[in-house]
C-alpha cells in the first residue's frame, strides 16, 4: 500500500472544504467509507474521499438530506442503473416538495400584504 495514494484527515479536510468533524460524523452516519488506519493510528482516506465529500456537499446545497445523500450513494455502489433511478425518484420528490414550499411562502406573503396594507392605511389616518 503507498501511502502517498492515500491522505490523512486534516489533508482530507483541507482539499474538500468539510472541517474534520463532520468528515468523522459523514463517517459515523455511514456517507464515508470507514478509513483505514496507519501504523500510528490515523485515519487514512484515498483520494476519492475528496470527491464523495465534495458530492455531499454539492446535494446538501441542492437540498438533499444527509439521509437522501447516503441512499444515493449507497445505491451507487450497486451500479449506474439503480442509481439513476433512485436519483430521478429523489429528485422528482424533491422538486415537490420545494413546489409545495414555493406555494406556502407565496400564500403567506399574499397575508402578510393585506395585514401590511390595512395597517398603512390606518396610519396614515
Amino acid at each position: 500500500m503507498k501511502t502517498n495514494a492515500f491522505l490523512q484527515i486534516g489533508q482530507v479536510a483541507q482539499k474538500s472544504g468539510v472541517p474534520i468533524d463532520t468528515i468523522r460524523y459523514y463517517e459515523k452516519e455511514g456517507l464515508l467509507k470507514e478509513p483505514s488506519r496507519s501504523e500510528g493510528g490515523f485515519r487514512i482516506y484515498p483520494k476519492e474521499a475528496v470527491d464523495q465529500l465534495v458530492f455531499i456537499r454539492k446535494a446538501q446545497a441542492m437540498g438533499l438530506t444527509l439521509k437522501e445523500i447516503k441512499k444515493i450513494t449507497c445505491c451507487g455502489d450497486k451500479g449506474l442503473g439503480p442509481c439513476c433511478d433512485l436519483t430521478v425518484d429523489l429528485f422528482t420528490a424533491k422538486i415537490n416538495e420545494f413546489e409545495e414550499k414555493i406555494g406556502e411562502l407565496q400564500g403567506m406573503k399574499k397575508k402578510l400584504k393585506l395585514v401590511l396594507g390595512g395597517w398603512v392605511k390606518k396610519k396614515k389616518k
